[in-house]
């Protein structure tokens, strides 16, 4: 039986995949991978929910410009203030919006032990993803970001 909408998603999903092949992803996509490693039952989207709010609280200040024009789409507003300002209000902005589509998730909720964070960090180096990242993280500052997107 031929279902129209599975034929969307998986023409969507190609799409994504020729994206992040010839663009590149970061730190979470990373992170996330290594979740779904370890933790099967972790979707890759809510894995990357989980992470993405700490993520940004370690990476915007090595990409000012970037976040700032991320949070201006956002916010039309924030025109009249310093990038440095604003892409410091980025991190509010998507915590925000996560919160709006309910995906404000901690890896507590999603059932992460929190005795799998070491492997977790260990297994994020072994894929170059955290290379791409504006600030490259060490492995002690990945298991900073995991522990803190644990629990808030």
């Amino acid at each position: 039986m031929f279902y129209p909408w599975v034929a969307s998603l998986e023409r969507t999903d190609t799409l994504a995949g020729l994206s992040i092949a010839n663009a590149g992803v970061t730190l979470p996509h990373g992170i996330a991978m290594a979740i779904g490693g370890n933790c099967p039952h972790v979707m890759h989207g809510e894995a990357l929910a989980a992470v993405y709010p700490q993520f940004m609280r370690f990476t915007y200040p090595s990409a000012i410009q970037k976040f700032a024009a991320l949070a201006r789409i956002f916010k039309s507003d924030l025109t009249r203030a310093t990038d440095e300002t604003v892409a410091k209000v980025s991190c509010s902005i998507i915590d925000d919006f996560l919160k709006k589509n309910g995906m404000y998730l901690t890896l507590e909720d999603l059932k992460v032990p929190e005795n799998e964070i070491e492997k977790i960090a260990d297994h994020t180096m072994e894929l170059p993803d955290y290379t791409n990242n504006p600030r490259v993280a060490t492995r002690d500052e990945v298991f900073k970001i995991l522990k803190k997107a644990f629990r808030r």
